[in-house]
């Protein structure tokens, strides 16, 4: 989500000038919209061995996901990533979580490392949840956290909350730089751009849905996050009725570096809580 926002209001203009207001059209419209503003995925698919000589690729209903069982006696991290790139983007986090002996599930959103399909909230969320259900036939039926980075915090909190979440649920929640909702932030960073997304309440309202997670919670946010403001992740962090909450912060640490040395000691002692 680096490049946020990052001069959607013109293709905006553009859009609803030359769209009549039929109701598809419109929904048409809203979904191009959506996928400009929110998921700036680099498409290229990438090879996992670029992170870790053990991580493979596989298909999962047309999505590329990387995976690597656990140790024994080690939880599975359910990943899931944020906006901008794909999951080479990320290789330099799954070195530490595989060798900690976690497993890991790394799921690439459609348009994103060679995953196919065009991106919007309900497809994303359908995806994580039918995978969510599915990660026994990949890394066994061991106990699982779900890590949500950035635009995945939202996609995490949900599967928590999901029937499928509630069905087993995870033993644990790890939330990198989350917002309060994608509405939210459009009003905090683009706020000339608010009327276009006022009405729509189904992007990602975590500031709700964490209201009903009592899972164990561990939020790190940077204090100098010049993307997703850390107040989003206080508020958050107040919100949760998790009994089982920790809040991780450096002020000067940005959306990315919050993943520190330091960051990553205290979440292995939270991790360790849960087992």
């Amino acid at each position: 989500m680096k490049n946020f926002l990052f001069s959607a209001l013109l293709m905006v203009v553009a859009i609803f000038a030359a769209s009549a207001p039929a109701s598809a059209q419109t929904s048409s419209v809203q979904s191009a919209l959506e996928r400009k503003v929110f998921y700036q995925f680099n498409p290229q698919k990438a090879n996992p061995k670029v992170a870790h000589p053990k991580l493979k690729a596989k298909r999962y209903k047309g999505a590329v996901i990387w995976v690597i069982p656990p140790k024994a006696g080690k939880p599975t991290i359910y990943y899931l990533p944020g906006s901008g790139g794909n999951l080479a983007t990320r290789r330099k986090k799954f070195p530490w979580l595989i060798g900690n002996g976690y497993g890991l599930v790394a799921l690439a959103y459609p348009g994103m490392s060679g995953s196919k399909g065009l991106p919007s909230r309900k497809v994303i969320q359908n995806l994580a949840n039918s995978l969510y259900r599915d990660l026994p036939k990949y890394v066994g039926d061991g106990p699982v956290i779900i890590f949500g980075e950035s635009l995945g915090t939202g996609v995490a909190l949900q599967i928590a909350d999901s029937k499928v979440g509630r069905q087993r649920p995870p033993i644990g929640l790890i939330l990198q730089a989350p917002y309060t909702s994608l509405v939210d932030l459009v009003a905090a960073k683009r706020p000339a751009m608010l009327p276009l997304f006022a009405s729509r309440n189904d992007l990602w309202p975590s500031k709700r849905t964490i209201r009903r997670v009592k899972i164990p919670t561990f939020i790190m946010h940077g204090g100098s996050d010049k993307t997703v403001p850390i107040s989003m992740g206080r508020k958050l962090y107040k919100l949760s009725p998790s009994p089982n909450k920790r809040f991780v912060t450096q002020a000067k640490a940005g959306h990315t570096t919050i993943w520190s040395k330091q960051s990553l000691k205290k979440m292995k002692e939270w991790i360790a809580t849960l087992q």
